[in-house]
């Protein structure tokens, strides 16, 4: 029901951009004719009128055609805004500009007698208070992830870098929830509201750590994100040193912690096996070389010096995470709000998506296993190609039955390499030493995962 109110009033606003253009292109042609004699009768002047008259009424629907599109454009981009952040000054506003146009132009129509004017103003305002009315942003809250499923039967002291993340963020809180104690590296600005219960603490420089410290386990999750731009010689060598510096900094923590930690959990990603086609991947399949490869490579090899320490390394080849606020879907839906499904070039290549609560569920479980070591593929047990996404995706968020394509050229001019590595190319990863450990899936088939994080 959301995204047919969205729509809807969209189309209003769009519509009244196109109203707007058409006042203004096509007061002078004979189309207008029927509009122009209802006006001429409503002012008392029978056609044809003289010619100051005709040029004077032109020139002034013609001038009212910006006014109105303007109005179309400006109403969009608010209800845009509103669905999509939830300012909250954006809909009272709509509200009272709507009340001023409706009264003030529908008094000065009936003041001149053009009464249907005024009846279709009141209509119109209507069709617009009554949905905006119900209209709610698509985010308003950050929703609590669900318990974890699997927990350590001790109180763990846990270390978390990227904390504040949109795995980090909701990971940070499920671990509190169950009972840990979470310390939290933030290179951003400490929260005024720095614990949760005491259980949640931040740190801006692992120094803050006296040696003498305990730390049950470390969490790696640090590095900049990958799809956000075109990938510059600079951005690509900040990707690496982003990853390899935290890194580096963690185990120069633990080779002076008296006591070491446990295990370390660190982030990696499907990229890893770099560009494959139709061929099943787990932990053993050989990878391609690619930058996405090279990178995953290096910040692996580098968490892999931990064992140098007799710490228990898992490095977590993370797929496309879905969840609620934020993420992929958060980009990927953008499209489909409106009601068109999208596919990416020519939508075959491989998506080894995962729902965030598995990822959750995942990092709990392999904290819980001493006897489990080495890359693990973090992803459902089904992969699926974008189209099928595409396809899933829109029948969750009642689409039209139309797959708008966007080219592979268009993605390559508009994104350059990182078209290639992240959104034309995929790989069939499966989890299969997850699966062979005994973890279940709380959400392994995608129509259900999209049910829950569409709702």
């Amino acid at each position: 029901m959301q995204n047919l109110l969205y729509r809807w009033l969209l189309l209003v606003g769009l519509g009244h951009v196109g109203l707007g253009v058409m006042l203004a292109f096509t007061a002078q042609l004979a189309i207008a004719e029927p509009y122009f004699n209802y006006l001429y009768a409503s002012f008392g002047i029978s056609p044809p009128p003289a010619a100051e008259y005709q040029s004077l009424l032109t020139t002034m629907v013609r001038l009212f055609g910006p006014t109105v599109a303007s109005w179309g454009l400006l109403f969009s981009v608010l209800v845009y805004l509103y669905r999509e952040q939830g300012h909250r000054v954006i809909k009272p506003t709509l509200f009272a500009a709507l009340l001023l146009w409706c009264v003030l132009d529908s008094g000065i129509s009936a003041s001149f007698g053009i009464y249907a004017h005024a009846y279709l103003n009141a209509a119109a305002a209507l069709s617009i208070a009554i949905p905006l009315l119900f209209l709610k942003p698509i985010r308003t809250t950050a929703i609590a992830p669900e318990a974890l499923r699997y927990s350590s039967s001790k109180q763990l002291r846990i270390l978390l870098t990227g904390g504040t993340g949109f795995i980090g963020h909701p990971l940070s809180i499920a671990l509190s929830q169950a009972g840990h104690e979470v310390l939290i590296l933030t290179r951003g600005k400490i929260p005024a509201s720095s614990q949760l219960a005491g259980r949640i603490s931040y740190l801006s420089d692992l120094d803050q750590i006296a040696s003498h410290e305990r730390i049950d386990c470390i969490i790696n999750l640090a590095g900049e994100p990958l799809a956000h731009g075109r990938w510059t010689p600079q951005r690509k060598a900040t990707f690496l040193s982003s990853r390899l510096q935290v890194t580096d900094a963690l185990l120069r923590l633990v080779e002076r912690l008296q006591q070491k930690p446990e295990v370390l959990l660190n982030a990696s990603a499907v990229g890893f096996y770099g560009h494959q086609h139709d061929q099943r991947l787990n932990e053993q399949a050989a990878p391609v070389d690619c930058f996405s490869h090279q990178l995953c490579q290096q910040w692996e090899h580098a968490a892999l010096n931990f064992e140098t320490q007799g710490v228990r390394v898992c490095l977590l080849r993370i797929g496309i995470v879905l969840g609620r606020n934020g993420g992929p879907l958060q980009e990927l839906r953008s499209s489909f709000d409106l009601g068109l499904a999208t596919r990416l070039g020519n939508g075959r290549q491989w998506m080894p998506w995962i729902h965030l609560q598995d990822v959750l569920d995942t990092c709990a479980f392999l904290l819980t296993r001493p006897d489990l070591t080495g890359a693990f593929n973090v992803t459902a047990p089904e992969p699926v190609q974008q189209a099928t996404f595409s396809h899933a995706l829109g029948k969750q968020l009642a689409c039209l039955p139309i797959s708008l394509p966007v080219p592979a050229k268009l993605l390559r001019l508009l994104v350059g390499e990182m078209a290639d590595e992240i959104l034309l190319s995929g790989q069939r990863v499966v989890p299969r030493k997850l699966l062979d450990s005994g973890y279940q899936f709380a959400y392994p088939d995608l129509s259900k995962a999209l049910k829950e994080l569409t709702a």
